[in-house]
C-alpha cells in the first residue's frame, strides 16, 4: 500500500515537558484513548484525484 500516516495529536500534558512539571497519564482517559487509535492520512491540496483515490482503495482495503 505505502501510504504514509502519523500519528493524529499526543495529549499535551504527555510530553516530556509537562511530564516533568508532575502531570501524569491518565490524566484525561479520552484523550489518552483517541490518542492511541487515531492516526493521520495524506491529505493535501495539491493531491491528484488519482492519490485521492488511492489512499481511499488503501483505506477501505486496510479496514476489511
Amino acid at each position: 500500500m505505502n501510504i504514509g500516516v502519523n500519528v493524529h495529536y499526543i495529549p499535551v500534558y504527555l510530553l516530556p515537558y509537562y511530564q516533568h512539571l508532575g502531570y501524569e497519564k491518565g490524566l484525561c482517559p479520552n484523550a489518552e484513548k483517541s490518542y492511541e487509535r487515531l492516526i493521520s492520512i495524506p491529505l493535501y491540496p495539491s493531491m491528484t484525484d488519482e492519490q485521492v483515490e488511492y489512499v481511499i482503495k488503501c483505506v477501505k482495503t486496510a479496514l476489511k
